[in-house]
């Protein structure tokens, strides 16, 4: 740090005063009024300087929480597409399972199949994953029970017999579970 005597540099006033001798209580004054000055001023500076650095650590903030906010758009945005054509999905797979379809013509068969897996496929591209968890352990979270199938095999207590209605997902976010039917074992 400066001292801030070494520095400091009387103006020509003060200096034409010092020469001819006046006073020397009045030159003492002078210098005691342009330390406080100097004092006051250094405040002045540390205090814009702290606003500074308090107003750009405030706006690094404001850019993390809008890049968080944009991300979180995104998703919502994604979600709202998947809810839109989720019912569309829901008919397809009724149609599929159908006696009807099964015993159209496989050309018209064929052609179905390929819009469902397209439109599948469409939103596999922006990150809407289909699952159809049959075999799986049944997982709250991720699957909604229809019913219980009851069963003597221990191995299968708890595990997904059938999928009434694929469940849909964006990464870990599920959009919406998977209806399911799960093996219970019978009571005894």
């Amino acid at each position: 740090m400066v001292d801030i005597e070494e520095e400091f540099v009387l103006e020509p006033s003060y200096a034409k005063a010092s020469e001819d001798g006046d006073d020397e209580d009045t030159c003492a004054t002078q210098v005691q009024k342009l330390r406080e000055k100097l004092k006051k001023a250094v405040e002045e500076k540390q205090e814009y300087l702290e606003g500074w650095q308090r107003a750009r650590a405030d706006f690094a903030n404001f850019k993390k929480e809008e890049a968080s906010m944009h991300v979180d758009r995104e998703a919502r945005i994604t979600a709202n597409l998947a809810e839109a054509i989720i019912p569309t999905l829901d008919s397809f797979e009724m149609a599929l399972g159908s006696a009807s379809f099964r015993a159209a013509d496989p050309q018209w068969q064929k052609g179905i199949s390929a819009l469902y897996q397209g439109l599948v496929g469409s939103l596999a591209q922006v990150g809407i994953e289909q699952f159809s968890p049959r075999g799986e352990v049944f997982n709250p979270y991720k699957h909604e029970a229809l019913r219980e199938v009851a069963t003597d095999d221990a191995s299968l207590e708890h595990t997904i017999e059938t999928v009434e209605r694929s469940g849909y997902s964006i990464g870990e976010r599920i959009i919406r579970p998977a209806q399911v039917s799960v093996y219970a074992r019978k009571a005894e």
